[in-house]
């Protein structure tokens, strides 16, 4: 979710708040699911799917996306 007042997103799954190209230790970079729109940081991904699945969607999928979306599509390859 963007936050205009303070030019932030905030993941719409934990709730933490940075700027678009901001870095985090532990929360990563803010990402934006090209399916359905959620705001997600790369914490919860790698939280529910694992750190070889996100890299296996940044670097090999053609879109980015959520974990429950990538759960989704998953399912349906």
């Amino acid at each position: 979710m963007y936050n205009c007042i303070k030019d932030t997103y905030t993941c719409d799954l934990c709730g933490f708040e940075m700027e678009w190209d901001a870095s985090d230790l532990v929360h990563g970079e803010m990402w934006g699911c090209e399916k359905c729109g959620d705001t997600f940081c790369s914490k919860c991904f790698i939280d529910r799917h694992g750190r070889k699945e996100y890299m296996k969607m940044m670097q090999g999928s053609d879109l980015i996306y959520c974990p429950a979306c990538y759960e989704e599509v998953q399912k349906n390859d």
